[in-house]
């Protein structure tokens, strides 16, 4: 699985959640934590929706989606710590 690629949408999301993360006198430093919050959310979200579709196909025997699904548990730990490290900043 990529990265988040921010279309306009996830781009709409994630201003989104960094305004309500922030009051309106936010510092650009406290606008810029918020903004790597929501990144990271939606990147989480996006991690777990594909983990639950790999589970279900290792579920239904296919068993070669082991290792992918070890690789994406790696990735939603990675992005888990980002997540924390930008919500320290706000």
């Amino acid at each position: 699985s990529l990265p988040l690629q921010l279309d306009m949408e996830a781009s709409a999301k994630v201003d989104a959640i960094a305004r309500a993360l922030t009051h309106d006198q936010a510092s650009d430093e406290q606008l810029t934590a918020a903004t790597e919050v929501a990144q990271a959310q939606l990147e989480l979200l996006r991690i777990r929706a594909v983990r639950a579709d790999l589970v279900a196909r290792v579920a239904s025997g296919d068993l070669a989606e082991l290792q992918r699904l070890a690789a994406v548990d790696r990735y939603e730990r990675l992005a888990s710590r980002k997540r924390g490290r930008a919500s320290r900043n706000l």
